[in-house]
């Protein structure tokens, strides 16, 4: 018999302040569903052949997670309506797990189900199921920050990806250091943010994934921005960024999770 044991953080607690580890006792096994998809394809009775059309990915990633007292004992009633409180949310929370070979990655998920672990009668561990928002895991939060010098900055930006044919859509954090226009061109997509009338009393935040666009200030600075957002691709991403501001990226990269 082996037991490997595990501290977890989720929605801003951990394990230990529960007097638990996620833990495995003997021989360990998947029991997720890691990458599930389905290819769609379509033939006719004059073809031998499958057109290939695109991927579908069928389900989120989703494992089970079974929690275990530090101290060996069992769980009582209260422990254990404690537990549940903890991790069953409403909504998704962050979930991290302190694991050697999973450092820097996070689960942005439900924990769904809770059940009993019975060893002869005796509550010996709870277990979840893990349902995660994307088939795939999540790096933690990465900033990288650039600052123009004399109204203008080239650089490159690389993007490292596990996925084949991923496109970046990062949240875009702009200061701005004298008033006036802010471009930020991806030269290598042919990609260009345009915003007028930006004030150093500002922070604009642009997401690029979802098309929203605020000022701290609370005016209306959609009217100044000519609607458009950037992307990052797999290789060297040339950027120029121009006038007076400092910008910073910020995003998560999807991450494969292995077995």
């Amino acid at each position: 018999m082996t037991i490997k044991e595990m501290r977890i953080l989720f929605a801003g607690q951990t394990s230990d302040e529960y007097g638990t580890f996620k833990g495995y006792i003997g021989s360990t096994n998947t029991e997720s569903n890691d990458e599930e998809s389905e290819l769609i394809t379509t033939t006719n009775s004059f073809k031998d052949t499958w057109d290939f059309h695109y991927k579908k990915k069928s389900a989120p990633l989703q494992f089970p997670i079974t929690l275990i007292k530090s101290d060996g004992t069992y769980f009582d009633s209260y422990e254990e309506r404690a537990i549940k409180k903890w991790l069953v949310k409403e909504k998704r929370e962050w979930l991290q797990i302190d694991q050697e070979d999973l450092s820097d990655i996070f689960f942005y998920c439900h924990l769904i189900n809770p059940r009993k672990v019975d060893v002869g009668g005796n509550n010996a561990g709870i277990q979840v199921t893990c349902v995660c928002d994307a088939p795939w895991a999540w790096s933690g939060l990465r900033k990288k920050t650039y600052t123009t010098v004399d109204g203008t900055l080239t650089f490159n930006f690389n993007g490292m990806f596990d996925f084949d044919d991923y496109i970046l859509y990062p949240q875009l954090i702009i200061l701005p250091t004298i008033n006036g226009i802010t471009k930020i061109k991806n030269n290598t997509t042919s990609e260009e943010i345009i915003i007028n009338n930006c004030v150093t009393t500002e922070q604009i935040l642009l997401d690029c994934n979802t098309d929203k666009i605020q000022s701290s200030s609370g005016r209306i600075i959609i009217s100044d921005w000519n609607k458009k957002t950037i992307s990052i691709v797999e290789g060297i991403n040339s950027f120029t960024l121009t006038g007076n501001y400092s910008l910073t990226f910020q995003y998560r990269l999807p991450i494969r999770v292995g077995g």
